[in-house]
């Protein structure tokens, strides 16, 4: 207010007063009270100063943060930033480069403004708008979007929750991890490891020379087995140059096994070391689908056809007419100077007959008439059983087989059979044989077998390849087809490799037609008697007898290749196989 309107208020006598109360005063008491209202003025000033800020740190006076979290499995940690008073805002944005800083540190940071990133950002940023970025719009765990790898975007109050355990940054790297292509690049080291097969390729052996070295070996092979070595080595010089073979024989495991025979050649040619290696097996008579020993002259091949390797001692005489003629499917072979024609109506060719081909002079098959068999008693764990009187066999499928003595009354005995089994005829005693084979057996007769019915396998080789059945019927002299009356009418067929050392008879042959006899298997006969008119015939070669014989079945002394390159390869400095035996094999 004025000061002349205080003084016209006042009374004088107060004023008087006071100021004679103030000259009173003394010098130190103004100073107090001067202190006192400046401290006065500065205390409201602060209180002044403390409400505006009290004011600002209420959550509606709060300007709006951009939070960025990299997110760390640090667990759950209650922590409220609390921003002062900012003097403009900025709106949200998504800028891929801002994160918050204090998220990855323990204490809080207040720093909230963009920071340029010192590495550069992964692949595939994936943006979060601010309406999606609600702190319930938060992914967890897995589930957290790639792009920023691991800075999650969201929109929230200064107060509020940062969760900061909802991702965790290592999964999105991790990904990254199989871009390292170890495994890819693994590939290429087989294609080192296959480099030594681009080597240089063998030479191939002339036709000459190959058969040369057969003819050879085959000589080789046989006598070393006529000496029971079961190593040799041999030299051989022809036109001028060296060969020197080493021979390993190596016996059939068991009794249904092949004799094999290892062999390796080696020579020298413009001053190189070459060698070429062999493999070669023992036939068995059971390799072929036919083989006789002499013709009968009384006897002709007609109606019949072979599937399978033939092989005679002797010229065959064929016959035909216009209606038939024999078919020998695969290469025949004679120790002869070929076939000779018999009764023949009309006009027909060689390779009609022969259609697999015909080969002369390839050597004689001696037909052994003793055989190494096992022993056998009457059961107690021997391999067979031997009958000393006539005896009928009925094998049945359940791998059993009975007996019953011919001519005398009673019951049939019947066994299971062994693996293998043997059932042996004694001296002088024929065995009549009938049935369903199911098992691996050969029947042997030093005398006479005689074939009463169809004799089959309980599986089918020519429907299941890895059929086990196996029948060798063995005789040192004849093996017979029974008359009509006991066999029936109609085709019979025999499912077995057969071996007659004399003779292979079908009895009242000249009986009307009755149908086709086959042979599902192997026959070797001394020789054949005629089929024709009672039946024609079919003799179809098992292939499984390539690898297997039946038990005990007997062996040629003829040996033939089973595997060779022919071709000759450069050879080491250190003998390989057989050669490390030298020249002094041991015998066996």
């Amino acid at each position: 207010m004025p000061t002349s309107a205080l003084g016209n208020a006042a009374a004088p006598d107060a004023v008087d007063a006071f100021q004679m109360g103030l000259a009173a005063e003394s010098p130190n008491r103004r100073i107090v009270w001067a202190g006192a209202a400046s401290a006065g003025v500065h205390l409201l000033l602060l209180l002044t100063i403390g409400v505006a800020s009290v004011e600002s740190m209420k959550p509606s006076s709060a300007p709006e943060l951009r939070v960025y979290v990299e997110s760390q499995d640090r667990g759950r940690e209650d922590e409220h930033d609390r921003a002062g008073p900012v003097e403009a805002p900025a709106a949200p944005t998504t800028d891929s480069r801002e994160e918050l800083l204090s998220a990855a540190a323990p204490s809080r940071s207040r720093v909230v403004g963009s920071q340029p990133r010192t590495v550069a950002p992964p692949a595939l940023p994936v943006p979060v708008t601010p309406s999606e970025a609600s702190p319930g719009n938060v992914p967890s765990g897995s589930d957290s979007p790639s792009g920023e790898a691991a800075v999650l975007t969201t929109t929230a109050p200064s107060d509020s929750e940062a969760p900061v355990t909802s991702v965790t940054p290592v999964t999105p790297v991790t990904p990254v991890a199989p871009v390292t292509p170890v495994a890819p690049v693994t590939p290429v080291t087989p294609v080192a490891r296959v480099a030594p097969v681009a080597q240089p390729a063998g030479i191939d052996i002339p036709a000459v020379q190959r058969s040369v070295l057969t003819r050879w070996v085959m000589q080789a092979a046989e006598k070393l087995r006529d000496v029971s070595l079961r190593q040799a080595r041999l030299s051989l010089m022809h036109e001028g140059r060296q060969y020197v073979a080493l021979l390993e024989r190596h016996p059939a495991a068991d009794s249904m096994d092949l004799e094999r025979m290892t062999v390796e050649i080696t020579t020298e040619e413009n001053g190189r070391r070459l060698r070429t290696q062999l493999e070669m097996k023992r036939l068995a008579f059971s390799h072929f689908a036919q083989l006789v020993d002499r013709q009968d002259p009384e006897v002709q091949f007609h109606d019949d056809e072979i599937v399978g390797r033939f092989h005679s001692n002797f010229p065959i005489e064929v016959g035909y007419d216009r209606a038939v003629a024999p078919r020998f499917l695969s290469l025949v072979t004679t120790a002869g100077a070929g076939f000779t024609l018999g009764t023949a109506e009309g006009y027909r060719q060689k390779d009609e007959i022969f259609r697999g081909g015909l080969a002369t002079q390839a050597g004689r098959i001696p037909l052994p008439g003793t055989f190494s068999l096992p022993d056998s008693g009457t059961g107690g764990g021997a391999p067979g059983r031997s009958f000393g009187h006539d005896t009928r066999i009925t094998f049945y499928p359940d791998g059993s087989y009975g007996w019953r003595e011919l001519g005398v009354a009673g019951p049939e005995h019947r066994e299971l059979m062994s693996t293998p089994a043997y059932i042996l005829g004694g001296r002088n005693a024929a065995l009549a044989v009938h049935g369903t084979v199911s098992g691996k057996v050969l029947v042997y007769s030093p005398e006479r077998i005689v074939i009463e019915g169809s004799l089959i396998y309980a599986h089918d080789p020519r429907r299941a390849a890895e059929a086990g059945d196996y029948l060798g019927l063995l005789c040192a002299k004849d093996i017979e087809i029974a008359r009509p009356d006991v066999t029936g009418r109609g085709d019979l067929e025999i499912q077995a490799a057969v071996y007659a050392r004399r003779r292979f008879v079908v009895v009242d042959y000249d009986a009307p037609r009755s149908g086709t006899l086959l042979i599902l298997g192997s026959l070797t006969a001394g020789s054949l008697s005629a089929t024709e008119p009672r039946y024609a015939t079919r003799y179809e070669f098992d292939k499984r007898l390539e690898h297997e014989r039946p038990p005990g079945f007997p062996l040629t002394d003829r040996y033939e290749i089973e595997s060779w390159d022919t071709q000759w390869r450069e050879a080491g400095d250190e003998p390989s196989g057989a050669s490390a035996a030298g020249a002094s094999p041991p015998s066996g």
